[in-house]
């Protein structure tokens, strides 16, 4: 889990009162974290709180110390910040950057006494941000600026990477963006953001001073900002408009903890304008008997407020059936009404809830498609077949070229693999039996393998895109391998589960023309047996020949009515 790191003595100052470490880790316990170590330094006692993933506010200390506060019962406002408005507050965006890093956002923050403590706070945040929520910078970056020389309106556009030029963070001298990427220290570690684009993005004011080079660093001349700064710009910049505005809001919530008076901005595209930071507050309504068979008991009406408040969301309205809660927008954890049953459950402490024993006993027992697989291993062992267990991740290769065959249509690619050996889902077993025997062809012969296990394949009337199938396939390697001896044994399997059952020539490019035949029970095609082709045998790099049958058990057996009579 990301890590906020926070002296106990900060938190108390922010908390406004003195925490021991004792009671903190009884609060993040039942908060769902934890105090992950302490360490008592010459500066302090040095803590490490595992912040859960979901709560990206409670990543920088402003956040995190706000949602102790209500914990504790210290702060039972509803969190809603005044904004102010300003004809003079305009951001403009060119089209230039809508391929590149289309989103930004913007406001302006006036009295601020900025501690230095709170700057490092502010920073800290930012960076521990960047490294998760926001993808290390990809999905969303923050910017802080002095607003004393900013002319407005601002500009966000995209140039050429040779024509942007301005001194960076720390740096003397000044750089064109192409030798801010080879040679800055950040440019370096996030460069990879804007490798191969031929537009780099551009933040800048109204008289063209450069602010920064978003996602990359600000300007050391117009983007450093120190204890001095009362007033100041905050802009995100990103590829995800949810998550960039979700960032945006978190920093106006720790802004305005700190006093400051947060001005909104108007950001203007071509075809519409939009006004930051976004601050409206989303409703969800709980119906009462959901939250009542998710938690296993009712909770009084007049505790439901209480409860909300202590995880800082507010109760606007409850009914006899539904109870309306407003969540603050800085929160990105709470997509549906389970979130807030969470969020209740957790305030009412999980110790309290009384455990019940189910009032329905069952004893647990054997699925008749398992006692099946069961029974098909014992015949197979029994014909002296070895069992095999392969995996499910695969190559494309494997499964399709090296089989002679096709791309199939139902083949689920994995998006974005690394790997190439491994691209796609196995859609049947045979290929991996096959693979199985060129890893064990020196092997005393013969050699027999079988496999039941599941393949997966496209199917979009499923909710996933995809579905599982459990499949059988057998494979024997010797000199005299065939076509009858694998019939042989698939009607061995056939007979002893009573399938009724034909055979018809089959055409399949993996087999001999000739030397292979498709099994049909009901009608239906559920499989093939014969001996497998010469150029496929080769490709395995394999020196003798191959017989194989592979048959579909979900097709057979039709698990929705598992009562196979086994004999």
């Amino acid at each position: 889990m990301p890590v906020l790191d926070i002296t106990l003595e900060r938190l108390s100052e922010l908390l406004g009162r003195r925490i021991d470490v004792d009671t903190l880790d009884e609060i993040l316990f039942q908060m769902g974290m934890e105090l992950a170590s302490v360490n008592v330094t010459e500066n302090g006692t040095e803590l490490k709180i595992e912040i859960t993933p979901d709560r990206p506010d409670m990543l920088i200390s402003f956040g995190f110390a706000r949602a102790l506060k209500k914990y504790m019962g210290l702060d039972s406002n509803i969190d809603k910040i005044k904004t102010k408005k300003s004809e003079e507050y305009k951001l403009i965006v060119d089209k230039s950057v809508s391929k590149i890093r289309p989103f930004i956002g913007a406001m302006v923050v006036k009295g601020l006494k900025l501690t230095e403590n709170d700057l490092l706070d502010l920073i800290y945040g930012q960076e521990k941000l960047h490294d998760t929520f926001c993808r290390n910078r990809l999905k969303t970056s923050i910017g802080f600026y002095p607003l004393k020389n900013i002319v407005w309106p601002l500009h966000y556009k995209a140039e050429k990477p040779e024509a942007i030029k301005f001194r960076p963070l720390e740096f003397a001298y000044e750089m064109n963006a192409l030798e801010i990427l080879e040679r800055h220290p950040t440019g370096q570690k996030y460069e990879w953001i804007l490798r191969g684009k031929d537009l780099f993005p551009v933040f800048l004011d109204d008289e063209g001073h450069i602010l920064s080079l978003p996602p990359i660093i600000n300007s050391e001349d117009y983007g450093k900002v120190t204890v001095e700064d009362s007033e100041i710009l905050v802009e995100v910049t990103g590829i995800h408009k949810p998550t960039m505005d979700k960032v945006h809001t978190i920093l106006a919530y720790a802004l305005d903890m700190l006093g400051g008076e947060i001005y909104e901005v108007e950001v203007i595209y071509d075809d519409r304008k939009e006004i930051y930071p976004k601050t409206a507050f989303e409703e969800f309504k709980v119906p009462k008997k959901y939250m009542k068979s998710v938690l296993g008991f009712w909770i009084d009406d007049s505790k439901i407020g209480e409860l909300l408040n202590k995880m800082g969301l507010a109760l606007k309205d409850i009914d006899k059936d539904n109870i309306t809660v407003l969540v603050p927008p800085y929160r990105a954890d709470i997509l549906h009404e389970i979130d807030i049953i969470d969020d209740v459950a957790r305030a009412y402490t999980f110790d309290k809830i009384e455990p019940e024993l189910t009032p329905v006993f069952t004893i647990g027992s054997y699925l008749s498609k398992h006692r099946v697989i069961d029974f098909l291993r014992d015949i197979m062992i029994g014909l002296g077949y070895i069992e095999a267990f392969t995996f499910a991740l695969t190559s494309t290769e494997d499964q399709y070229t090296k089989m002679r065959l096709n791309i199939s249509e139902k083949s689920v690619i994995i998006g974005g693999a690394k790997e190439k050996k491994i691209n796609t889902v196995r859609t049947w077993l045979l290929p991996e039996l096959l693979k199985t025997l060129s890893f064990n062809k020196e092997k005393k012969k013969p050699l027999k393998l079988f496999e039941i296990s599941d393949v997966v394949v496209l199917d979009k009337d499923m909710e996933a895109g995809a579905r599982n199938e459990i499949h059988m396939a057998a494979v024997s390697m010797h000199l005299d391998a065939n076509f009858t001896e694998m019939r042989m044994a698939l009607e061995t399997v056939l007979d002893r589960l009573e399938v009724e059952y034909s055979f018809s020539r089959g055409n399949h490019r993996s087999f001999i023309e000739g030397r292979v035949a498709s099994l049909e029970v009901n009608g239906e095609e559920v499989g093939f047996v014969g001996e497998i082709h010469p150029e496929v045998i080769l490709n395995w790099g394999l020196n003798m020949p191959v017989a194989a049958f592979e048959i579909n058990l979900d097709k057979i057996f039709k698990w929705e009515n598992p009562e196979v009579e086994i004999s």
